[in-house]
């Protein structure tokens, strides 16, 4: 029997005070989203070579030889493809390459004739199936908010590792995790948040072109620059110039999936440009004093969020990586406070 390391979605602890330096706001943290009760995160759900491919409130893992295409591809024959999102296809650009093995695209309402079926377990998951044709199916995952779509017995094999995203965990309702004493405080345009004691901390002036890594699908992931630590660090950024664009190796597949991960990049200025428009939920937090509004387009592997901090003119953008169970980024978040003048 298989033994699996499972994380509750909902978090039954106790907010805590980081003890910092600055003074900071005390108000009461307030979570709008994702009232329901959650599916536990399944650690070992899928093969540990596999990647877990996040998008919105549903995440899947795939094999690392699979293409994760979040945007047209021009190039030649693909491996197998799991779909994220709504791919508008560019006609100057047909994709190649074989039909999508595994399709997830946000779910609005179940269709009509689907509504009232009896609901089936999938990987401990309630779903209502849809239409069946000869090598594929459809699960519609209400409380997911996705439609997932899969082709074949490769496509089958991947929806089994179905369970709710890092997003989904950090997002959740209930009380917020106690900062550990050993985590280490920051502060920044207005800002007091802490992170793990041992993330190196970057300060920089130059702005980030895109999000995540550049060479890759954007908005998938933070760069890669610390593997055995599955973490990205910190970068505290003032934006005042661009940075050049680094070189992409040739040899770089730019859809190879991209293991998620831990870390934080905090932005205040005005250079900072991304290669698609970030679209926020007029659902907002109210954290210590701060309005906290996510993006909910791109929603993959890193939840942005604009930050309205008072006494700024312009909001703050936060990026933070979810990694793992999502338990991490959850306790980041919600150590996100006002900075207040000392009296």
């Amino acid at each position: 029997m298989r033994l699996r390391a499972v994380v509750p979605v909902v978090l039954v602890l106790t907010l805590a005070a980081c003890g910092s330096s600055p003074t900071v706001s005390t108000k009461s943290v307030r979570f709008p989203f994702m009232a329901q009760r959650l599916h536990a995160i399944d650690l070992l759900a899928a093969p540990a070579s596999w990647v877990p491919v996040a998008y919105g409130d549903a995440q899947v893992s795939v094999p690392p030889t699979w293409a994760v295409m979040t945007q047209p591809w021009c190039g030649g024959a693909l491996p197998p493809i799991i779909q994220l999102g709504v791919v508008v296809q560019d006609l100057g650009c047909p994709v190649a390459g074989a039909l999508p093995a595994v399709r997830i695209t946000p779910l609005g309402s179940v269709p009509a004739p689907y509504r009232y079926e009896p609901p089936v377990r999938l990987d401990g998951i309630s779903v209502l199936l849809g239409p069946k044709l000869a090598t594929s199916i459809t699960y519609f995952v209400p409380s997911l908010h996705v439609e997932v779509w899969a082709n074949g017995g490769s496509g089958t094999r991947v929806t089994n590792t179905l369970a709710a995203s890092p997003r989904a965990v950090v997002l959740a309702a209930g009380p917020a995790p106690a900062v550990p004493s050993s985590w280490q405080s920051l502060t920044f345009a207005g800002l007091a948040f802490s992170v793990p004691a041992l993330w190196p901390v970057n300060r920089t002036s130059g702005a980030a072109y895109g999000l995540g890594t550049l060479c890759r699908a954007s908005g998938v992931a933070f760069p890669d620059n610390a593997a055995s630590l599955l973490t990205f660090g910190v970068t505290l950024s003032t934006d005042q110039h661009l940075l050049p664009p680094p070189p992409c190796p040739e040899e770089l597949h730019p859809y190879a999936p991209q293991p998620p991960m831990d870390g934080v990049e905090v932005d205040s200025g005005p250079h900072l440009q991304f290669h698609f428009t970030l679209s926020f939920s007029k659902r907002c937090l109210d954290l210590h004093g701060l309005t906290a509004c996510p993006a909910t387009s791109p929603a993959y592997s890193i939840l942005v969020l604009r930050v309205k901090v008072p006494g700024r003119a312009t909001p703050v953008q936060v990026s933070i990586g979810l990694g793992g169970t999502g338990v991490v980024a959850r306790t980041i978040l919600y150590s996100l406070r006002q900075v207040v003048a000392n009296a």
